[in-house]
């Protein structure tokens, strides 16, 4: 049975290079729940599987012990472009405690940077070098291609500052593959360049910047059943091979570069 959440109001955000399309995101007033569709666009409606990888990236950070917000997948009932349809929405929870203000990442380097400055080393001087880290090593796992300036955050209460868990994280993975001839042909080691705010625009000389610390624990032996559960039928079995591929190959490399340095 679907949710009916054809009562939401739903924000366009702009897609990225790997798509032609838009996000759509809604909240609700009483609720500290943020929903998110797939890529949009009035021809094709939705399409691709965003906010499925919002699921898998949270499945993902959880069995590493990486903040990132509780997420969870539904279909549901939505209404768009004054049309109604049924599509799948990835449901994440609010990271903000009671009372703290948000400010995204790239206005706060702004405000407090000093004279040539990189963004790394804003957030190395606030003490937020282990974090920082982590987020390398979970964006270079998921192939995450969109961590901009305004997808990290920096959280506030009573003159704390903390950086936020790591949202955001559907434009990943196999993001670009929409048939399986895509799929084949996806080379699931490539160093493409991505939009990182912090750091370089290569997930690979991120990670060289960090070391074994930043692993707290390992993917557990039937993390692969659990990382696909509930999603037989949703994605092909094609696709959960790509992406398993590529986590895979991706935990390996990380094992063999900054484990045995």
């Amino acid at each position: 049975m679907s949710a009916d959440l054809r009562d939401l109001s739903w924000t366009w955000v702009a897609g990225s290079a790997n798509s032609d399309g838009a996000y759509l995101k809604a909240t609700k007033e009483d609720s500290s729940l943020y929903y998110k569709m797939s890529a949009y666009n009035s021809s094709q409606g939705v399409y691709g599987h965003e906010a499925i990888n919002e699921l898998l990236a949270y499945r993902i950070s959880a069995e590493l012990n990486i903040q990132a917000p509780e997420t969870r997948l539904i279909k549901a009932l939505v209404f768009v472009d004054d049309t109604e349809f049924e599509t799948f929405v990835s449901v994440a929870k609010s990271y903000k405690s009671a009372g703290e203000t948000r400010m995204p990442f790239e206005n706060f380097y702004k405000s407090v940077r000093e004279a040539g400055e990189s963004a790394l080393s804003v957030a190395l001087r606030f003490g937020w070098e282990a974090q920082v880290y982590r987020m390398f090593l979970f964006d270079f796992l998921i192939f995450n291609r969109d961590r901009h300036g305004a997808n990290i955050e920096v959280l506030e209460t009573d003159g704390k500052r903390r950086l936020s868990p790591f949202f955001d994280n559907g434009v990943s993975l196999c993001v670009s593959c929409h048939t399986d001839s895509e799929l084949d042909a996806f080379d699931v080691m490539a160093d493409r360049q991505v939009n990182n705010f912090i750091g370089s625009r290569s997930l690979f000389e991120n990670l060289k910047t960090i070391s074994a610390k930043a692993i707290t624990c390992k993917p557990r032996d039937d993390f692969h059943d659990r990382l696909f559960d509930g999603l037989s039928g949703v994605i092909s079995a094609k696709h959960m091979d790509v992406i398993w591929e590529m986590f895979s190959k991706r935990w390996r490399y990380v094992l063999e570069t900054i484990c045995n340095s």
